[in-house]
């Protein structure tokens, strides 16, 4: 198994290597490339003053000027006009050169395109008892007056030997002193780190128990801060959730045990009683295991509300005989049961829709007021209106008690049940308007609900032309 290290090993790890990585590419440019670093500077150095010379040729103060360039860029600078000296800067390498070297510099620069030339290899011997000096020289030619004037500027070169030793022995000091300040430096930056992710490690493992607690944790991280609040939430989903299966459970348990009991009892009653064995108590027998079997259904619908999204089979159908065909499953019903079923719909258009899906979210809605309808003179209205959009809104209308302020933000949640006093004629676990709500959102579709408490109920969804 690979071995894992602490973030706040990684972390110094990291910072040490990055440190020790810069620190290497600069010992090894410093070491190995100063010299010629060094040398390229002093080159250009000379030629830019060359020039600049060359302009000041002819100027009233030009020895003023040139003695000041000359101490500013520390070279020497001597000009020449017909082999006799025009200025110089006082003592310095090139005051040493004969007029005959000085001619032969001049026949070698007239040979270049620009007629000037730099002297990388000239040797300069200040006396016989002394070793010569390595100088760079860098000769231009200009006319004056009709006259050639050749400007020499030259510069000594210093041996860095001894100068990249001494940076090899700093940078052994300097090194050590980094590598020290950077795992120090690690160390505090994996306080800020490191900390609010162990605080929210060791909290997040009582998340399965719904007991995340969030204010425990500090941290000045945005990240970090954000995470903490994901959980949270997830926490308080985690409680809800918890809330639901127990009180799915009261539910389910209430809503088997009444129907289960029915079908016993009067079971039980015919076993025994031969003369009761008449149409009237086989038929509650039938509408009891028939609300068994409503409730498994509406289990196992909910089971595979997560899958619904990929199962979608849409096709392209009339609206109107679409909404038809599920008024006249329910109109014979409605009928015997004294309830007023009307279909109110406007203009037809084709929508494109999986009308098993949207079946089962109709018949959820209208199961929903058949069930929560107790009024003398029952109304229910299936039907559509235009939205402003051009869209189409299919509702279901009831005038039955309607829903309380307080529940309808609820209403759609998994497993919450408006009614939780188990009345008789409300029939169902809480859980179809949950699957109703996944049928829709798997369209695509916005959907809601309207209710004034003892007054109507609407649901509804919205549809688009194809």
């Amino acid at each position: 198994m690979k071995k894992k290290f602490s973030l706040r090993l990684q972390l110094v790890i990291i910072l040490l290597a990055f440190v020790m990585t810069l620190l290497g590419l600069v010992y090894f440019v410093q070491t190995n490339f100063l010299d010629d670093f060094y040398k390229a500077h002093k080159m250009s150095s000379i030629e830019s003053v060359a020039r600049s010379v060359c302009d000041m040729v002819g100027d009233d103060d030009v020895a003023d000027e040139i003695e000041h360039i000359s101490m500013s860029n520390e070279v020497c600078v001597r000009v020449v006009s017909n082999v006799e000296d025009y200025c110089y800067t006082g003592a310095c390498t090139l005051r040493g050169l004969d007029y005959m070297t000085i001619n032969k510099i001049a026949s070698e620069i007239t040979e270049e395109p620009n007629q000037e030339k730099l002297f990388d290899d000239f040797h300069y011997q200040r006396r016989k008892d002394e070793p010569p000096e390595d100088v760079y020289i860098f000769a231009k030619l200009i006319t004056y007056n009709n006259e050639n004037v050749m400007v020499l500027v030259s510069s000594g070169i210093t041996p860095l030997a001894t100068t990249i030793s001494t940076i090899k022995s700093q940078y052994l000091l300097i090194t050590g002193v980094i590598i020290a300040v950077t795992i120090i430096l690690a160390l505090i930056l994996s306080r800020f780190i490191v900390k609010p992710i162990n605080d929210i490690n060791r909290e997040s493992k009582n998340l399965a128990k719904g007991a995340y607690d969030g204010d425990l944790i500090k941290t000045s991280s945005k990240e970090f801060a954000e995470l903490n609040e994901t959980l949270i939430n997830a926490n308080e989903d985690i409680n809800k959730a918890e809330i639901a299966k127990k009180e799915l459970i009261g539910n389910v348990s209430h809503d088997l045990r009444t129907p289960l009991t029915m079908i016993v009892g009067y079971g039980e009653m015919i076993r025994d009683l031969p003369e009761e064995n008449t149409e009237e108590n086989i038929n509650v027998i039938i509408d009891e295991a028939k609300r068994l079997s409503t409730l498994v259904d509406d289990l196992i619908d909910i089971s595979k509300a997560d899958q619904i999204k990929t199962e979608l089979h849409k096709e392209k159908i009339s609206l109107n005989s679409f909404l038809t065909e599920v008024y006249r499953q329910y109109e014979k019903y409605c009928e015997v049961q004294d309830i007023d079923l009307k279909l109110d719909l406007k203009e037809d258009i084709t929508v494109e829709i999986d009308a098993k899906r949207i079946k089962q979210v109709l018949y959820n809605f209208i199961n929903n007021a058949l069930n929560y309808n107790n009024k003398e003179n029952k109304e229910i209205i299936i039907g559509t209106d235009v939205n402003p959009d051009g869209s189409y809104r299919v509702y279901v209308f009831d005038n039955g008690e309607g829903i309380d302020e307080k529940d309808i933000a609820n209403v759609w949640d998994r497993y919450y049940k408006v009614d939780k006093e188990h009345k008789r004629t409300h029939i169902g676990s809480g859980i179809g308007l949950s699957l109703a709500r996944s049928l829709l959102e798997a369209h695509g579709m916005n959907y809601g609900v309207e209710s004034v408490k003892g007054e109507f109920t609407k649901f509804y969804f919205d549809v688009a032309a194809v």
